[in-house]
């Protein structure tokens, strides 16, 4: 006779003040991925439900009582740093997606979010984390670690092809220039005859440049460009409806999308008249929402940040998650040493923008290892000078990983800079003194402690006196002096 397994069932936690939206995301995920699902009205009640259940996936809202949603994360991964964590907030805002990023969140939805973008985010979160337990169990590693840089190369390829949206608009000079060729890029992308991108200036649309049309300006009220302006969201309009410029039935889709700027409605780009077809599909609205973004993001000096960063950001902690599952020490080292280095930093009084480079930074330091062979990164014993030497070549590595990608211009210098030392000799530039950003010259110090203290296979771990000692010998030729300073300080008060 034939015995069913007995398999695990999902579970996903959903952390929200907001009843509506726990009741959406409870509909739509119990329906779409089958996975049972547990409740929490804010974050002191979803802590307690993470100290006591097992969680595939976590949704947590940003503005809550008792306990914010930032908390929540940062808590919650202290628990099970494992567990994917998506943010839900209504704030479209660089530097919360930033933020949460770094704290570990897996991805991130602004409010007001589609069904079918939740059910498309909840089951590529779903599907890595599966595919990263399998990197890391005994069993399927080899098919595992294909299958997992074939999406990394696809990743990239879909950050290069989203980048290349935005090329000619960083191109332009400024908001004139942008203005008056945003049209044309929309004709050029999306293949069609008919484009215009206008100024909302009170009750008129302003048209600033067009393809196919001949018009100065369009009333707002009563129309297409109504719906979009106080929806804030984008509109298509049937075949069959009155083309707003002409009044005639559309015999193609005409499609409206609005550019903002915060909550406010700035602009609206208008394409419509397809070459090879009536309709647009999902993908060419895709395309069209996200040039119309890179123009509210470049008018914001943005560049694109918003759009990307979520992307980029979970294709580094992927190359991480292959670091760790060769090598447990590193992910657990890049930990600590982050750690560290952003008490140091707190006590110096660096800035708030740097200490954000230094926790994302830190963690990525030895992205590097993920080209050092394992039979030299796992080697239980002395290294050779010449597997000293492959070993080395891992920060030029690490950054030769994060330099295509423009948004981790600062932490590339923590990535190549963090073997370099105090008086010069270090590598892999030989860069000294005050060459170091400071908060390299941090993460050296930490780096060279956590290293010291931990036990490897090949040596026993120092103690933290004798750690010290050895940073206090070493202050003023491979360290900073004032760092090592601030890093006893930090010993000394027990705040690590």
């Amino acid at each position: 006779m034939h015995i069913m397994e007995n398999k695990r069932k999902g579970r996903i936690l959903i952390v929200d003040d907001d009843a509506s939206v726990r009741d959406l995301l409870s509909h739509v995920l119990s329906e779409a991925v089958n996975y049972d699902i547990d409740l929490a009205v804010d974050g002191m009640e979803g802590l307690e439900k993470v100290y006591s259940n097992k969680y595939d996936l976590i949704f947590t809202d940003l503005t809550m009582p008792r306990m914010s949603g930032m908390d929540f994360l940062q808590k919650s991964k202290d628990v099970d740093a494992s567990v994917p964590v998506i943010v839900l907030t209504g704030l479209s805002s660089m530097e919360v997606a930033v933020s949460a990023m770094r704290k570990g969140a897996s991805d991130f939805l602004t409010k007001p979010f589609t069904v079918d973008k939740i059910i498309q985010t909840t089951k590529r979160v779903l599907g890595e984390w599966k595919l990263y337990g399998r990197l890391v169990s005994k069993q399927g590693s080899d098919e595992s670690l294909k299958i997992l840089n074939a999406e990394l190369f696809k990743r990239l390829q879909e950050i290069g092809a989203l980048h290349s949206i935005g090329l000619e608009v960083d191109s332009c000079v400024d908001n004139r220039d942008i203005y008056s060729r945003v049209a044309q890029m929309a004709a050029k992308l999306l293949a069609v005859h008919e484009a215009f991108f206008g100024i909302v200036d009170g009750e008129r649309l302003d048209i600033r440049s067009s393809v196919g049309i001949n018009s100065d300006f369009f009333l707002i009220s009563g129309d297409i460009f109504d719906v979009v302006v106080s929806g804030r969201g984008y509109y298509i309009a049937d075949i069959g409806k009155p083309h707003p410029y002409t009044g005639v039935e559309l015999m193609s889709q005409f499609l409206a999308i609005p550019c903002l700027v915060g909550n406010d409605v700035f602009g609206i780009l208008n394409i419509s008249g397809k070459v090879d077809s009536a309709s647009f599909t999902e993908e060419e609205i895709f395309i069209a929402i996200n040039l119309a973004r890179k123009i509210s993001s470049k008018i914001e000096n943005n560049a694109l940040y918003e759009v990307f960063f979520n992307n980029v950001a979970a294709t580094m902690k992927s190359i991480i998650t292959m670091v760790g599952a060769r090598d447990s020490y590193t992910k657990e080292h890049s930990d600590r040493v982050t750690m560290y280095s952003v008490k140091i930093a707190e006590m110096i009084g660096v800035s708030s923008e740097e200490i954000n480079t230094l926790r994302f930074g830190g963690y990525l330091h030895d992205i590097g290892k993920i080209g050092v062979r394992d039979t030299v990164l796992l080697k239980p014993g002395k290294l050779s000078m010449e597997e000293i030497s492959e070993i080395q070549l891992h920060a030029l590595i690490g950054d030769e990983i994060v330099k295509p990608i423009n948004f981790f211009e600062k932490e590339r210098k923590i990535i190549r800079h963090h073997h370099e030392r105090y008086d010069g000799k270090g590598y892999p530039d030989g860069i000294g003194g005050e060459d170091i950003p400071t908060i390299v010259r941090i993460l050296t110090v930490t780096d060279a402690y956590d290293a010291m203290t931990s036990h490897r296979p090949y040596r026993k771990a120092l103690s933290i006196q004798e750690a010290t000692e050895e940073l206090e010998r070493c202050a003023g030729t491979q360290f900073d002096p004032m760092v090592v300073e601030a890093f006893k300080a930090t010993l000394s008060e027990k705040e690590i």
